[in-house]
């Protein structure tokens, strides 16, 4: 009796105030079941299995998956009562998706559980690709496709945006078990290592092998320069960095082992799988921002005074203009992480404190990850990244393209890149192009539509936009007469620095035309 109550307490508690996450969970494949690492984790464990189904539904998707793997009784419940645990915990993590969360065919199981993850990403890249900087602006529509609409098209677009993500999780896992595998196998080195150690780590032969024109660690003029000066200009001097334990030849042996293997894998995809990967960046292209509007309540979008913040900041409008080229480190590091610090800064739980909401996740990732690299290494991943990128885009360019790129190539021109102009799409078109209405299906003349949750635009057919900045004039604020949808206050688009805030919106103390979003 008891017990009983103990179990109705804590599902109690958990049903008012709980939600998991995996952040919550930390949960390994290594953990034993007749030694869990928590005394609440073992006490959950010996609860009847309708308690379990009832905490179980109160979690979200991605903290199911690692519950999974925390151990046997866990994974024995949530298999035997998927059907009740599915639906519940994706309702939990994406509330008012209902087009998201229709009943499938075949009935709840936990392939579609998983298969919600990539497919909330990619509907919400397709609503949201609406906050480019400005719309078609002589068609009279906007870009992005709305995730309540549930016309054929609007379908379609999401399946393969949907597989796209698959596709880069797949080149994820790729580095994660390269790394995780090269990290298991450190050795301590021979003799020979460590004296050709000593000699690589000299900064003469820094100064003279270092092949990277953006490297500002190496080069002639620091061989005479104190080390500590070195350290402090050039970013080494963080804590990551000190206590990292990579150098640059085993940075090195990491990156070839996992291009190699990358392009193996590569090499068994389709091309409709490698047009969806491509058509992914097309779309991650424009959530980077490389400036915010400088007014007073926005600004801290893009200034912090956390740790993590760069010292010396880096140039992130070529930065961010190189994704469209392969060869940026934005598309290294997105290849690296993979798609979990999208979903969680994207999350639409409402149990979150609003403190402690994900809004700034993936900036502070990318901060701290830069911050964390000196910048030879920033350009040894840059270079890995590229060679993958131009190999991968090369096999998605039409017969005509190819054969013109082979002869360039045979001339003796030196091409490492391939531009995502090169790779047309029939949905994502320059926004000068004029467009008939029925190219725009999942859009109705007239029709209201939300760019975040405050400011609201109308379509219209024939319309003629302001360029470059296309909302002008035609922007209103909320009102309660329509609801803003699922996706309102989703935290959208990465502000990563500020440095050219003031060119592009002169005196903007006010409100109105330029808005930052």
């Amino acid at each position: 009796m008891q017990k009983q109550l103990q179990s109705a307490q804590l599902l109690s508690i958990t049903s008012k105030h709980l939600v998991l996450t995996a952040f919550d969970i930390q949960a390994t494949p290594s953990q034993s079941d007749k030694h869990p690492s928590d005394t609440h984790l073992k006490r959950i464990i010996d609860l009847p299995d309708d308690i379990l189904i009832q905490i179980f539904s109160y979690c979200e998707v991605d903290a199911i998956l690692s519950l999974r793997l925390t151990c046997t009784a866990f994974c024995a419940v949530i298999k035997a009562y998927i059907t009740n645990i599915a639906p519940a915990s994706a309702r939990t993590t994406f509330p008012d998706c209902d087009l998201l969360l229709r009943p499938p065919k075949d009935g709840y199981s936990f392939r579609w559980m998983i298969s919600l993850i990539p497919a909330q990403l990619a509907s919400i890249v397709l609503d949201k690709d609406k906050l480019r900087r400005h719309p078609y602006v002589n068609s009279g529509f906007l870009y992005g496709i709305p995730s309540e609409s549930d016309c054929p098209e609007a379908i379609y677009w999401r399946q393969r945006i949907a597989n796209g993500w698959k596709v880069l999780k797949s080149f994820h896992l790729i580095s994660s078990r390269v790394n995780a595998n090269c990290d298991d196998a450190c050795t301590r080195p021979n003799a020979f290592r460590k004296v050709s150690g000593g000699v690589r780590t000299s900064r003469i032969w820094q100064a003279v092998s270092c092949q990277y024109a953006g490297c500002t660690e190496h080069g002639m003029k620091h061989v005479f320069a104190p080390k500590t000066h070195r350290r402090v200009t050039h970013h080494s001097h963080t804590e990551e960095q000190k206590e990292a334990k990579d150098s640059i030849p085993d940075v090195r042996r990491k990156e070839a082992q996992i291009l190699k293997k990358r392009l193996t894998h590569l090499d068994n995809l389709s091309d409709q799988d490698l047009l969806d990967y491509v058509y992914l960046w097309r779309l991650l292209l424009h959530i980077f921002r490389p400036y915010t509007k400088p007014s007073p309540p926005l600004s801290n979008l893009a200034q912090s005074t956390s740790p993590q913040t760069p010292s010396l900041s880096p140039k992130w409008p070529a930065i961010i203009n190189d994704i469209s080229q392969g060869c940026s480190w934005l598309n290294y590091f997105i290849l690296h992480i993979g798609p979990s610090a999208f979903l969680t800064q994207w999350s639409l739980s409402r149990n979150l404190p609003s403190s402690s909401a994900p809004t700034h996740h993936l900036r502070d990732t990318i901060w701290s990850a830069w911050t964390a690299r000196t910048t030879h290494q920033i350009e040894l991943e840059r270079e890995y990244a590229s060679k993958f990128e131009f190999q991968l885009r090369k096999r998605c360019l039409s017969p005509d393209r190819l054969k013109r790129l082979e002869n360039e190539i045979n001339k003796g021109r030196m091409i490492n890149t391939v531009s995502l102009d090169c790779i047309p799409w029939a949905y994502d078109q320059h926004y000068c192009v004029p467009r008939p209405k029925e190219d725009f299906p999942w859009y109705e003349a007239g029709q209201r539509v939300w760019l975040d949750g405050e400011w609201v635009t109308e379509c219209e057919s024939g319309r003629q936009w302001s360029v470059p900045w296309g909302f002008k004039g035609g922007l209103c604020r909320k009102s309660d007469e329509v609801e803003p949808g699922p996706l309102a206050r989703v935290s959208y688009l990465v502000y990563l620095g500020t440095e050219e805030a003031g060119k592009v919106w002169p005196g903007s103390e006010g409100e109105g035309a330029e808005l930052a979003f």
